[in-house]
């Protein structure tokens, strides 16, 4: 089972590995900007990272609560 420290370090790794698609100024969009000979550019909208952020947490949410209960039925 996953202690309070690895749920937030998760999180976060989530959030952040999300919102990277959306940050015209993350490394890999710099990059693609400049194969492109473009300003900016972003894999995703806020709104699909958003949506993609909403997901992932919410699997995680399940996972954390399927192992509590399995601890819990073991017990």
């Amino acid at each position: 089972m996953m202690t309070q420290g690895e749920i937030r370090q998760t999180i976060m790794q989530v959030v952040h590995g999300n919102i990277r698609h959306a940050n015209p100024a993350d490394p890999m969009n710099l990059k693609k900007a400049e194969d492109l000979g473009i300003d900016y550019f972003t894999t995703q909208s806020a709104e699909e990272v958003l949506d993609d952020i909403i997901v992932d947490l919410t699997a995680l949410r399940s996972e954390l609560r399927k192992e509590s209960s399995l601890q819990s039925a073991n017990i």
